[in-house]
């Protein structure tokens, strides 16, 4: 068997040219944490030459078998590679900050027959983890039937921006019932929750039958780009980020929607015989798809209404 290189045909003896390279490494690490990298391949030892660690293409770290010293460090930005932990296969990032985040891989090359295998890209992201549960501000636990509903949820200062799931007993307020949307609010905007409240007036005035619950983010926190050093006490001075969850009837909206309201009948809230109301804010990192995700930050709150029905 037989493997074409650059032009030439090689010998496909089992793992020579027939290799496998894969890169492991973790999708999400905290600021100021550490990650592993390590480049899994098949190459027999008395075989490998050299294994490359890159960074949006450019070596950080070199390992050469019969050089003296065999390990090379380059410059990692964001991040410091501990020398006294790197192998042959492995290499550890550590004090991690923003401008760590990028695409990483690896490359195995063969000293006999000469060759480089390259593996797939992996993405890490580096993330200020949220130093506390989200709060729930619910002005009022008893509710009459279609009456008003507003419950403020707050998260913690955190880069990306945490992700916010809305869960009304037990049942995801997600697409599959209507659809909501994020809006972001610049750190310089002056209007603060005046500008929020004049948003929720707008809502309530529509002409157009209003729905029980509009859910609403809107967001405080400049998000900054993955390679922006932002200092500890920057973050301090991040506003919290508000999600707005408000209900004005009992009535579906006839109107299309307009991309930043969560619309559910009575019906779909399926409220237990009790009348109880158990709404819980679930704060994500990064975005919460399933009960299954693995997250790199999850934190949540919960609040106990009860829902009177005449």
């Amino acid at each position: 068997m037989q493997s074409l290189y650059n032009g030439r045909i090689l010998p496909s003896a089992r793992g020579h040219t027939e290799v496998k390279v894969e890169l492991q490494i973790e999708r999400w690490a905290a600021r100021g944490g550490s990650v592993r990298l390590r480049c899994v391949h098949d190459v027999p030892p008395h075989l490998l030459d050299k294994v490359v660690f890159l960074r949006h293409g450019t070596k950080i770290f070199q390992y050469i078998r019969n050089r003296k010293p065999p390990y090379r460090n380059f410059t990692t930005p964001g991040a410091v590679l501990n020398i006294a932990l790197a192998t042959e296969n492995s290499i550890t990032l550590q004090n991690l900050d923003f401008a760590a985040s990028g695409s990483y891989s690896c490359e195995v090359s063969l000293d006999t027959p000469i060759y480089t295998k390259a593996s797939s890209e992996k993405q890490l992201t580096v993330f200020h983890p949220q130093k506390h549960h989200p709060r729930i501000d619910f002005p009022t636990r008893y509710l009459s039937f279609g009456e008003t509903l507003k419950a403020n949820c707050t998260t913690a200062p955190a880069l990306p921006a945490p992700h916010i799931t809305w869960f009304i007993n037990g049942q995801k307020m997600d697409e599959l019932v209507a659809h909501s949307h994020k809006f972001r609010v610049p750190m310089s905007e002056k209007s603060g929750r005046r500008g929020l409240q004049r948003l929720m007036n707008h809502e309530v005035n529509q002409t157009s039958p209003p729905p029980i619950l509009a859910l609403t983010h809107v967001s405080h926190v400049a998000t900054r780009p993955p390679g922006c050093l932002l200092k500890e006490s920057q973050l301090e001075q991040m506003p919290d980020e508000a999600n707005m969850v408000h209900g004005v009837s009992r009535h579906r909206s006839r109107r299309p929607g307009r991309g930043r309201d969560l619309y559910v009948t009575v019906s779909e809230l399926q409220l237990v015989a009790t009348g109880r109301l158990e709404v819980s804010c679930v704060s994500t990192i990064p975005e919460f798809r399933s009960i299954e995700d693995k997250f790199a930050d999850v934190r949540n709150d919960t609040v106990i209404g009860k829902v009177i029905i005449d």
